[in-house]
């Protein structure tokens, strides 16, 4: 009885972290749990740091194969044409969800972008029928592998390519499946374009990976109230800046993507319009019209004896939370809040980049300086709200923004000592105006280094925050 109170206690544990649609079976729920918990927690990983995408992998799997099975969570679950279309490479396309609620599409797409992230992670593995291990399919041996790769010390005997089957399905049938899928909306379809397109780029196929990119930005053009024509080129993805609509979240997210897919493959003069556009359209849009009715000091809450705080932990332990309500479909421009200053920061830690590798060095790093102090002033802000979510993008631009500071300043000191070395050697007239000037120059870049040394000191406690120490199980 304890062992099972425990249990049960453990999976109230787990759905408040991953809640899981109430429409789904008690079986489905549990599946959806424990694959979040082998993927995301880091008392189920291999030796707390590695996860086992195999095991995760199936659990998804499984999964899906519950919720497409009309006699267990797939009722009312439509083929789009009789019999289903079948595609060369992906299998059958999506179904037609429109009759199923929303939340019970959502843990559906949530399904299908978990078992997508494992076929990324199992792609180049095999799976060994007879012993039902996973092994790289660089060790197995077979006529298509005639060097296998050593065993790794400990590791069992590779297996033989007769007995082989790949470890899991392409991540492009789980991604095509969300963007054939009748009902998902835009939201959901641009994450899995925008997924399937970097995984392309990481697997080196650039112009199929830009094809997916231009379908992202399609989709989320498309469901612009307006129309397209105006808010976007969709040749180049420059947002334009006189459009009578602004730009919706979902745009401005494919539009950025696009750039960052040109800048990785150095089409820098193509990346800079488009990361320079979607910076001005974010500036421009409206404030919060929530931020003015917060108040500013927040009243004490009530005291509470020692018993009735406890009786109210039990109560949350034992009451099941109500599932989370559906987020926005980001088809609306977004609010000017904290976390959208934060997009704007990473926009302007680009630009600095592509501005310092291609044209004007002190342009870029002016740039860089000015994102990693806009990226210091938005945490301290969330800092002082005490906001737990949202500054994850910020912290990443700060550091991506301190180190490329650091780089650029010590590259510029390099130079100006050079120039100023040079100079020295040199006869440069009987006022020695070359010379001075190389000095004045490198002191004023290691001054600047000086000044990252201490600015870096100084957020410490935003990009490396202390966290507070374990407490007991029995504090509330």
């Amino acid at each position: 009885m304890i062992m099972l109170a425990g249990a049960g206690i453990h999976q109230l544990y787990l759905e408040r972290k991953y809640p899981t649609p109430r429409e789904w079976s008690f079986g489905s729920r549990w599946v959806l749990r424990s694959a979040m918990t082998r993927e995301f927690e880091p008392f189920s990983r291999i030796d707390g740091v590695i996860v086992d995408w195999a095991r995760v992998g199936s659990y998804y799997k499984l999964l899906l194969e519950r919720l497409e099975d009309p006699k267990i969570d797939g009722q009312n679950l439509m083929e789009q044409d009789e019999g289903g279309i079948l595609v060369d490479g992906v299998g059958r396309t999506g179904f037609d969800i429109s009759m199923k609620p929303e939340s019970w599409g959502r843990g559906y797409h949530q399904a299908l972008m978990g078992a997508a992230r494992s076929a990324e992670h199992l792609d180049g593995y095999v799976t060994d029928r007879k012993r039902k291990k996973v092994f790289p399919k660089e060790m197995m041996i077979g006529p298509s592998n005639p060097r296998p790769k050593p065993k790794p010390h400990g590791w069992q005997d590779p297996p033989k390519e007769e007995d082989c089957d790949p470890a899991y399905a392409s991540p492009q049938v789980f991604y095509m499946r969300i963007l054939t899928t009748k009902g998902f909306s835009t939201r959901q379809r641009l994450d899995a374009a925008l997924a399937y397109a970097d995984w392309l780029d990481f697997k080196g196929l650039a112009e199929t990976a830009e094809s997916m990119y231009d379908w992202a930005l399609d989709i989320a053009a498309g469901a612009l109230p307006m129309g397209s024509k105006n808010v976007v080129d969709m040749k180049t993805g420059v947002i334009n800046p006189t459009a009578e609509a602004p730009a919706s979240e979902n745009l401005l997210k494919a539009s950025t993507a696009l750039g960052v897919h040109h800048a990785l493959h150095n089409n820098v003069q193509t990346a800079l319009p488009i990361f320079l556009s979607v910076l001005k359209a974010r500036k421009d849009l409206p404030p919060d019209p929530l931020s003015h009715a917060r108040p500013k000091e927040l009243s004490k809450p009530k005291e509470e004896s020692v018993i009735s705080a406890y009786l109210r932990a039990i109560k949350d332990w034992l009451v099941e939370a109500p599932y989370p309500a559906s987020p926005p479909s980001g088809d609306e421009p977004p609010f000017h809040t904290l976390e959208e200053a934060c997009e704007e920061v990473g926009l302007m830690t680009y630009i600095g980049e592509i501005l310092y590798a291609t044209s004007s060095k002190e342009k870029g790093l002016s740039w860089t300086r000015d994102a990693v102090e806009a990226a210091e002033a938005i945490m301290w802000m969330m800092k002082e709200e005490d906001r737990k979510d949202g500054g994850e993008r910020c912290q990443e631009c700060l550091e991506t923004g301190l180190n490329n500071w650091k780089k650029m300043a010590r590259s510029m000191a390099k130079e100006a000592e050079k120039k100023e070395n040079k100079n020295g050697s040199k006869s440069s007239g009987w006022l020695n105006f070359g010379r001075e000037d190389a000095a004045v120059q490198s002191r004023r870049w290691e001054e600047e280094l000086t000044q990252i040394d201490l600015r870096i000191q100084k957020t410490i406690p935003l990009v490396k925050p202390l966290e507070p120490a374990r407490s007991s199980w029995l504090s509330v």
